[in-house]
């Protein structure tokens, strides 16, 4: 009730018919929701008017504060509807009460008194309804300045985000820059031999790292290894396997004992914690026409030869798991006409959109198709990748793919 309005109200004269009735703080008057039978007038004191603003009571709305003078609980007299609000005292306060009964008394004994009440009320029902339009356009105005507020903080937050993605996306470029970069991806040919290769990561690093190195002037080695996991860790990994295979691959005699070389290094230097990878290292003999290999728990290697396809099956524990694995070294025939295809698993564990695997069975079936249109080692490499992707359709990558292929320029087998 505005002040103006509080000058012309007295309500002494209901004192007489009125129950006085003392609060102390914090205590709940009127309750929301519950039927209401009393009408209260305020003699000392203050409370706050507050209401739930769904039947859930998780959010509410204070309206207000009323004070000496003030009155609250009106409706009631006049109907037996619930309660709308929550009346609260926020002091110890003096009110005075008048029940339904006690007025339905008074509407018959005195008019005049009925005809002032039915006034202030009137008075009453317009001011509260005032009184709540004005807390809810405030707290309109609020929230307006909370969400306009909040949006500014998104944009900042958003164009943060932006910069952070964009130097994120520089690094990675980088990093594919240099991964590239140390992998021997232009090599054509090696001795007498033709060479090809494919690399394709699922993201723009990988995990798959390869390297192709003449030892000898007849001997010729290979090495591909698949560190666990995709990405920036995977990639991380594999500069390592990349940097100690570096410093042995030229002093160590066998395949094998550089399988376990590497093992002791990593086993010793990194630990056991997310640094496995498979690993395959081939060494081919050209003046004794054959092939000498030894795996690290790494899929087959292929050999092609003018009369069958040959997969090198033989395989140890993979890298970085145990110390002190023991790997063996196997030979098979490879001379004029034989090719060697390295593949990581990435290609034979591809699914495609029914969630079928790729699988050997297909892989064979491409290295047939090769042959029968005679195509060579490059040409041969290009359609593996492209039987792949044709196999996978829309299905994203599973895992990084690498194909190393090795052979005699002659057209001798595929």
């Amino acid at each position: 009730m505005s002040p103006e309005e509080k000058l012309n109200v007295d309500l002494s004269f209901l004192k007489k018919e009125m129950k006085k009735v003392e609060f102390g703080p914090d205590t709940l008057v009127i309750e929301q929701y519950s039927l209401g039978d009393s009408f209260y007038f305020i003699e000392s004191g203050r409370v706050e008017v507050w209401k739930y603003l769904d039947e859930t009571k998780q959010e509410i709305l204070v309206i207000g504060d009323l004070n000496a003078g003030d009155y609250f609980g009106e409706i009631s007299l006049i109907d037996s509807a619930p309660r709308t609000v929550n009346i609260t005292t926020k002091e110890k306060s003096t009110l005075y009460t008048l029940t339904r009964v006690d007025f339905h008394r008074l509407i018959q004994t005195s008019p005049e008194m009925t005809l002032t009440l039915l006034k202030l009320l009137t008075a009453r029902i317009r001011n509260a309804e005032q009184r709540e339009n004005q807390v809810l356009i405030q707290k309109n105005k609020e929230l307006r300045l909370q969400n306009e507020t909040l949006e500014m903080m998104v944009k900042e937050r958003t164009a943060k985000l932006t910069q952070s993605l964009k130097i994120i996306q520089e690094d990675l470029e980088t990093a594919k820059t240099i991964q590239r970069n140390i992998l021997p991806l232009g090599l054509r040919h090696i001795a007498h031999l033709d060479f090809a290769s494919k690399f394709e990561p699922m993201a723009e690093v990988g995990g798959d790292i390869f390297d192709v190195i003449r030892l000898e002037k007849s001997k010729i080695r290979l090495f591909l290894a698949d560190a666990i996991g995709h990405g920036v860790q995977a990639a991380l990994i594999t500069m390592a396997i990349k940097a100690e295979y570096d410093h042995i691959k030229h002093n160590v005699s066998n395949p094998s004992d550089v399988l376990y070389a590497l093992n002791q290094i990593f086993i010793d230097r990194y630990g056991k914690k997310s640094n496995q990878f498979t690993a395959v290292i081939v060494d081919l003999n050209l003046e004794e026409n054959k092939l000498v290999y030894s795996s690290a728990g790494h899929n087959e290697p292929y050999v092609l030869n003018q009369s069958e396809i040959l997969a090198l099956s033989e395989s140890g524990l993979m890298l970085g798991l145990e110390k002190d694995v023991e790997y063996t070294d196997n030979s098979v025939p490879f001379g004029l006409g034989d090719r060697l295809f390295m593949i990581s698993d990435g290609y034979l564990e591809q699914e495609n959109e029914v969630g079928n695997f790729l699988g050997e069975s297909k892989l064979l079936s491409s290295f047939l198709t090769a042959r029968s249109l005679g195509l060579s080692l490059v040409d041969t490499v290009n359609l593996l990748m492209e039987h792949f992707h044709n196999f996978r359709g829309k299905t994203p990558m599973m895992d990084d793919v690498t194909i190393l292929g090795i052979g005699t320029s002659f057209d001798l087998g595929v």
